[in-house]
């Protein structure tokens, strides 16, 4: 896999669960699946307690960072829920963006030959892969990576000036307005050439074995991960682009050291991140593989697993 960080924590003081002895300097957080239950992930619901924590680490004075798989087509609707925080780091290190007043901040998008590189590859090994690409100006698509039945939920609440979403399942928000579609992406990326984030979609395939395959495949060309639980689609970065890289540029820019950074997530997306991270969460209701790298296991997203955390972590001394 690839890999451009070295690991943190090692020299991090303990009690026997795993927790920091004290009280980091900032917590960066994934959202989805980890702080927004999947089951909500359409509307962006963080319950009262998670909010009530990461507002109590705040007026601590603990910086606070979401970072996320989500494109930023998702995350102004996520404003006047989570307020003036922290930063977004988007498409998993992407993008850093200021959600409050749409802006972006930082991008680091692909070289659009690459894209097209990878995209013609993987057609090569997989006939029936279908590919999307966040850009910086929407989502450009293919006609069946999105569904027809969230096609239509999607239409039906920009009617009604809703947030238009993605069926749960694919834990992908859309906002139709910011739809490109073309027969092939690599058509259209003359005219959208600032691709964040490419995916594909394999139907059929287990999402971990095909994981491990494409990743081997490519090496250390791109970043090759996966966050939606059960679904065969990859999310593929600049081969120095991930969570972890764009965090730790985030946290050099406040004088903030790896091993005053706690981390959150659920998902492989999330790997880099928690190795990073002087001290790692993984969530229980994750994917088994995370749990195997995390200092601590949280209890589930449901359970208000990080918010439990959080209120432990905020009795600490400084």
């Amino acid at each position: 896999m690839p890999e451009h960080l070295a690991p943190h924590g090692a020299e991090v003081e303990r009690d026997k669960i795993g927790h920091p002895l004290t009280r980091p300097q900032l917590i960066a957080t994934d959202l989805d699946g980890t702080i927004i239950p999947y089951s909500q992930t359409h509307t962006g619901f963080v319950s009262p307690r998670t909010l009530a924590a990461f507002h109590a680490a705040q007026e601590a004075g603990v910086g606070i960072a979401f970072v996320t798989g989500r494109p930023m087509r998702w995350m102004s609707a996520l404003a006047p829920i989570l307020g003036p925080m922290g930063p977004a780091i988007v498409s998993n290190g992407a993008i850093i963006y200021n959600m409050n007043t749409d802006t972006v901040l930082e991008a680091h998008p692909m070289d659009q030959y690459l894209v097209t590189d990878v995209a013609n590859e993987l057609r090569g090994i997989y006939s029936g892969a279908i590919f999307g690409a966040e850009t910086l100006t929407g989502l450009v698509m293919e006609p069946q990576f999105i569904s027809s039945t969230a096609r239509a939920q999607a239409n039906r609440q920009a009617h009604r000036g809703q947030s238009a979403t993605e069926e749960p399942t694919d834990s992908v928000a859309v906002r139709s307005s910011r739809w490109i579609e073309t027969a092939n992406i690599t058509y259209e990326l003359a005219q959208h050439p600032e691709v964040v984030k490419l995916m594909v979609k394999v139907n059929g395939h287990d999402p971990d074995d095909l994981l491990l395959n494409v990743r081997a495949h490519f090496g250390k060309l791109v970043q090759v991960t996966h966050s939606a639980p059960g679904v065969s689609m990859l999310e593929i970065s600049r081969g120095d682009v991930h969570k972890a890289a764009t965090l730790a540029d985030y946290a050099e820019s406040l004088g903030v050291h790896a091993n005053d950074v706690v981390a959150f997530g659920d998902q492989r997306n999330d790997e880099q991140m928690l190795r990073w991270a002087g001290t790692g969460y993984a969530l229980e209701s994750g994917h088994p593989g995370l749990l195997e790298q995390a200092d601590v296991i949280a209890p589930a997203c449901d359970d208000d697993g990080v918010a439990e955390m959080i209120e432990h972590l905020m009795t600490l001394p400084e």
